[in-house]
């Protein structure tokens, strides 16, 4: 009997863990749709125009508020991606390339001590339940660290999280991972923001040189990595080889 209690309390546990999670989420995902809706429909008077009139007469609060909600939103893994396309309607692209790479790196340093504070079971519980086809974790851990930072951060479809919790596990100190972490993301970020300024102005030359520079970057990071393709496969997409059994 107590054995089944015990099951059954850390399954209840476990249901109200998850339950939490899921509801942050949502929340997350509530309040983004209801800045969305509020931004583009005119809302109290908040519209791409009003906000970008508000950037210009304010340019330091407007650059303290979305670096600030870059790093709060993205440490619990909203996308990089669209915040940083928010920041290219409003900003310059030197001024969101440099406020973005401010909110990748703070995200990143509150990601990597979070990971290293609970600990390298914590992490590899946590990705292998996510991907439970993920082989040879202990074999990543392994590998030449600031190289396996540097490169899961420069592949475009890589989650963020992913080479910020492994940070936090392996034998690296915050300024080698720190460097392999900016590094790697520059190249990204930079054609992302290329690419988004080149939808904007109807620029088709810059669009296509953004797509081809976020390929390239892309492609030479899987070569330096060909050995673990699956696994950065399996991480980035656990749900397609769950769902197709591969």
């Amino acid at each position: 009997m107590r054995k089944t209690r015990g099951f059954s309390h850390h399954s209840n546990q476990e249901i109200f863990k998850m339950n939490t999670k899921t509801k942050f989420a949502i929340f997350l995902i509530f309040v983004s749709f209801s800045l969305f809706v509020a931004l583009f429909s005119g809302y109290f008077g908040l519209n791409p125009s009003s906000i970008s009139i508000f950037v210009s007469f304010n340019p330091t609060l407007a650059s303290f508020l979305y670096v600030f909600l870059f790093i709060v939103l993205t440490t619990f893994s909203f996308s990089v991606s669209v915040m940083t396309s928010l920041g290219t309607v409003f900003f310059s692209i030197t001024e969101v390339f440099i406020f973005s790479m401010i909110g990748i790196m703070g995200s990143s340093v509150i990601d990597f001590y979070i990971s290293r504070k609970l600990g390298k079971e914590y992490v590899k519980n946590k990705l292998m339940k996510e991907n439970a086809r993920l082989e040879k974790f202990d074999e990543i851990l392994e590998k030449d660290n600031f190289k396996t930072i540097f490169i899961l951060s420069a592949i475009f479809f890589v989650p963020p999280k992913i080479p910020n919790l492994l940070g936090g596990v392996m034998k690296i100190n915050l300024r080698r991972y720190f460097i392999a972490t900016l590094l790697g993301n520059m190249p990204n970020t930079f054609f992302t923001i290329y690419l988004i300024k080149g939808i904007l102005y109807s620029d088709i030359v810059q669009i296509y040189l953004s797509v081809i520079g976020l390929i390239a970057v892309t492609s030479i990071s899987l070569y330096f990595y060909k050995g673990e393709i699956r696994n950065i496969l399996v991480l980035s997409f656990p749900g397609l080889f769950k769902k197709f059994n591969i």
